[in-house]
């Protein structure tokens, strides 16, 4: 046509060519927006540590002021159970208290044992037990090993057979004590908890019920000595 030369080229695009709906979200994915990412703030794990540390405490603090206000061995000795079961996660436990100066008194207390599951326990081989080697080695002593962790009872070899019988009859499978026992009281005997499936206490429950197990073994001493001493009184 006239005043139209058609050898000149056509401009060039200038503006990128608007993508499609797909080729939008392709792009999107490959490129997200800054503003996406949202990083941990300087320090917020050192904050959640710190919150961890005081709720322990806290937790600790509540459960040894509870067992101070107790003023008699079997009271005491009950709230040590409980205590220790929410601590390391059990729902049944056994306490054993036997001094080791030979003068008494010797009892054993249960939590979520009746008086004939106790009965039970006290025919397996108390060694085989887990509280038992805290009570007749040297692991339960001052400065000995300190805890016995038993987390799958029935896939242990040479698990011993009156363990494993009545273990399958009173229904647990697994099974953690420490031992009444510091440097100023001494050996007073042992406390051990059981689980319904093969566990074990975590590392931070190991280091809390330890803690507290320590304080429980300096109250219990204290209680001893007064029921001790009422007792000579009451038979002079």
């Amino acid at each position: 046509m006239a005043g139209i030369d058609s050898t000149v080229p056509a401009p060039a695009h200038t503006v990128a060519p608007v993508p499609t709906a797909s080729a939008a979200a392709q792009a999107a994915a490959a490129h997200p927006a800054a503003g996406s990412h949202h990083p941990h703030p300087p320090g917020t794990l050192l904050q959640d540590r710190l919150a961890g540390w005081v709720s322990d405490l806290t937790t600790l603090h509540e459960l040894t002021e509870r067992l101070t206000r107790t003023n008699a061995l079997d009271a005491a000795l009950t709230e040590l159970l409980r205590a220790g079961a929410a601590l390391v996660g059990a729902r049944r436990g056994l306490v054993v208290l036997e001094p080791d100066d030979g003068l008494g008194p010797d009892t054993t207390v249960g939590l979520g044992l009746a008086r004939a599951d106790l009965g039970h326990i006290e025919t397996v081989p108390r060694g085989a037990m887990p509280y038992g080697a805290l009570l007749d080695t040297a692991a339960g002593l001052p400065g000995g090993a300190g805890e016995v962790v038993r987390p799958d009872l029935f896939a242990e070899e040479g698990l011993d057979a009156r363990h494993r019988e009545v273990a399958a009859r009173l229904g647990y499978a697994a099974g953690y004590a420490l031992p009444l026992s510091t440097e100023a009281a001494g050996r007073l005997g042992a406390a051990g908890w059981l689980y319904d499936e093969p566990a074990e206490p975590t590392e931070r429950q190991r280091h809390l019920a330890g803690l507290y197990v320590r304080f429980a073994t300096e109250h219990l001493a204290r209680l001893l000595e007064g029921e001790r001493t009422r007792a000579c009184m009451a038979t002079v």
